[in-house]
């Protein structure tokens, strides 16, 4: 077996570990989502406007692969609901944004909060030295997806 065969096998277990503790988390109790009266495609707009503070409907339809007619008829729903408001860029006025209304931070910081509380219950049932390896682990993993990041948004800029 070459290194890269168990490099390729870690990293398959690394990824069924992650869907199975997830699985698990939301098997202990129905996930909040569930009871929210959206389409997913609604709910991932408002989680990446709330996430990010705001988005132009340029990059919200590059971020959820939709056209920009489709990006106007989501956010025109989601201002209906409350959810989004619309803002004028100040520099260009072509430029119009999509900003989270306080309805929509309500609902991003409940549903992060079920998963932190869930999260935080089965950390709860590690011992110190298994919190500690976990802890280790996921900095490490932390570290490698902004490395990630900061190399993809480099090849961005040399691009454009």
């Amino acid at each position: 077996m070459t290194a890269a065969d168990i490099t390729s096998e870690r990293v398959e277990r690394i990824c069924v570990s992650f869907r199975e503790l997830f699985r698990n988390l939301h098997a202990i109790e129905k996930p909040p989502w569930v009871d929210v009266d959206l389409t997913m495609s609604q709910l991932k707009a408002i989680f990446l406007v709330a996430e990010s503070g705001g988005l132009s409907g340029r990059v919200l339809g590059e971020k959820l692969g939709i056209t920009p007619s489709a990006v106007t008829a989501l956010v025109d729903r989601l201002v209906q609901r409350g959810y989004v408001r619309r803002e004028e860029d100040l520099a260009d006025r072509r430029i119009s944004w999509a900003r989270p209304t306080a309805l929509a931070q309500d609902l991003f910081e409940r549903l992060h909060a079920s998963h932190r509380q869930q999260l935080e219950d089965t950390l709860a049932l590690l011992s110190a030295d298994e919190l500690a390896t976990v802890d280790q682990a996921l900095v490490a993993l932390r570290e490698a997806s902004a490395r990630r990041l900061a190399e993809q948004t480099s090849a961005t800029i040399t691009v454009t």
